[in-house]
């Protein structure tokens, strides 16, 4: 047995998905996760090519169609645009048995796929999306004299995330006493894992005390460490009342230690007021 395999992206540090892919084929999965100009660019080819074979269909009896004056290939195909998009101009008919059933088989075709295009449009169009932006390093400095592993995130939106939760997630390679590699996945405690209202910006902090799996972790045990920290958001947006998702994902590389994020609050001088500067969300500092 043959398997058509796929190897898709993964969070975690030096590791790949194989998947079958003909086995996991999800067409509706796949076409709302294409790109907008890919989504656009397909339904330009499968418009195109319907007509292209409905009009060699009408061109191969070309008494099928009444009403044309220079009966070429390039006017039943532009019979058929009308047809399967149900313009109908009127100066061109379909006649006889041929041609009226040929009608008729086009015009299911033309309501199916249209429709589907229709549907699955709206659909893309309905998936609420979030705009949260996370800090694109973590890092490790004292927090109250305690060793606190942090990141940043911010909502982009004018608006908030009502009951907003985070969760970090600590995922290493380890071997057990029987000698399995297996990858492990710590929970990582944070001082705060909810917040009522994100509107602004969002510290979270994971204490690095002894019951923490990053407990004693300096330069060179980072360095040589192999981990992925995975941070994942759920929450309400209060605009569209649907549930958001967000996630970011860091690698050892990606935590530094001794150092800490640069205050986003600023002070306007002229009116002396703060306001949140999000272009240093991702601007960090010597400790």
């Amino acid at each position: 047995m043959t398997f058509d395999l796929k190897t898709i992206k993964s969070p975690i540090r030096n590791t790949e998905i194989v998947v079958n892919a003909k086995k996991h084929l999800d067409l509706y999965h796949t076409i709302l996760s294409l790109a907008w100009i890919e989504f656009n660019i397909l339904f330009v080819v499968i418009f195109i090519v319907i007509n292209l074979v409905f009009g060699l269909l009408y061109f191969i009896n070309p008494d099928s169609i009444g009403g044309l004056d220079h009966p070429t290939y390039w006017n039943y195909f532009f019979f058929s645009v009308q047809t399967l998009a149900t313009i109908g101009y009127g100066n061109m008919f379909p006649q006889g048995l041929y041609g009226n059933i040929l009608v008729t088989s086009e015009a299911m075709v033309g309501l199916l796929s249209l429709g589907l295009f229709a549907a699955v449009a709206f659909s893309r169009l309905s998936l609420p999306r979030s705009l949260i932006a996370f800090s694109d390093k973590a890092v490790i400095s004292n927090h109250n004299g305690v060793p606190t592993l942090m990141i940043r995130l911010a909502n982009n939106r004018n608006n908030s995330v009502i009951d907003a939760k985070i969760s970090l997630s600590l995922f290493k390679q380890e071997t057990t006493t029987e000698g399995s590699s297996i990858m492990r996945i710590h929970d990582l405690n944070l001082l705060r894992s909810a917040s009522p209202m994100l509107l602004l910006t969002w510290l979270v902090m994971h204490p690095i005390d002894k019951e923490s799996p990053l407990y004693g972790i300096n330069e060179s045990s980072l360095k040589k460490s192999n981990i992925t920290i995975i941070a994942t958001v759920t929450g309400l947006d209060e605009t569209l009342s649907q549930t958001i998702h967000a996630k970011a994902s860091y690698q050892s590389t990606d935590i530094f230690l001794n150092k800490r994020f640069k205050d986003l609050f600023k002070v306007r001088q002229e009116t002396n007021t703060q306001f949140i500067d999000l272009s240093e969300l991702n601007t960090i500092e010597d400790v």
